[in-house]
């Protein structure tokens, strides 16, 4: 990858939304950038803008200014075709930030790979202008799993395949009217596996043999296990 790479892809992009835009054609599309996966290479410009910071904080921060850049033009894009109102956008990263790099999970535990929260969560935002009311934040848990589930709503689409689903539909919580996750969310990495709900998570690192327990209310950077106090809680 170049430092122009994130640039090329919403070329791509672009160039598709732009044709079913004029052909009046609802359009899905799926942005995926390599920004900021190592290896971080980026141009000299990018490089520039940081001058008082290291050489590695300088291509980190370099690429995400990029990646900054190209979604500036999706969304300019998208007003110029007069068609960003109605324009659904969900954005997020897809794991916590890489441990060879400046990037930082803050309060969170663990980096990418670590089914920790540092390896977990990450911001979101969606953008909706016809639906959804700007300037506002929830901190309903979820995964991207909930976005399949939450397509289908918005187009009032039942389930085609008729198979469960992961995930659950987000509508009722990005419009404020749902604050309380009901279905957990699972994950696994090799050897590791977690169980997440709106309180609790349960995490093992060692493929089922241990586990451990954390409530990410009260504590968000997982540093007290409380497995044994809250065995009928594991136990669930």
């Amino acid at each position: 990858m170049n430092g122009d790479d994130t640039e090329i892809i919403l070329n791509e992009a672009l160039d598709f939304i732009i044709e079913n835009a004029k052909n009046d054609q609802v359009f899905f599309s799926v942005i995926w950038t390599h920004t900021p996966h190592l290896p971080v290479v980026v141009d000299q410009n990018s490089i520039d803008n940081y001058p008082e910071q290291g050489y590695q904080e300088q291509l980190y921060y370099g690429c995400i200014t990029n990646l900054d850049s190209q979604m500036g033009r999706l969304w300019k894009q998208l007003e110029d075709l007069d068609i960003k109102d109605n324009t659904c956008i969900f954005f997020c990263s897809d794991n916590g930030p890489e441990v060879r790099t400046p990037g930082s999970a803050g309060p969170f535990r663990g980096k990418k790979r670590d089914l920790y929260e540092g390896g977990l969560r990450v911001p979101a935002f969606c953008i909706w202008p016809d639906k959804l009311e700007a300037g506002t934040s929830i901190d309903f848990p979820s995964f991207t799993s909930d976005y399949y589930p939450t397509i289908l709503e918005m187009l009032d689409i039942k389930n085609p395949h008729e198979n469960i689903l992961d995930g659950t539909s987000l509508l009722s919580s990005l419009s404020g009217e749902e604050n309380m996750r009901s279905k957990a969310m699972g994950f696994r990495y090799p050897n590791r596996m977690s169980w997440v709900t709106q309180t609790h998570k349960l995490i093992s690192n060692d493929d089922g043999k241990t586990f451990e327990l954390y409530n990410l209310i009260e504590d968000c950077g997982e540093t007290t296990n409380i497995i044994e106090d809250q065995a009928e809680i594991a136990k669930e």
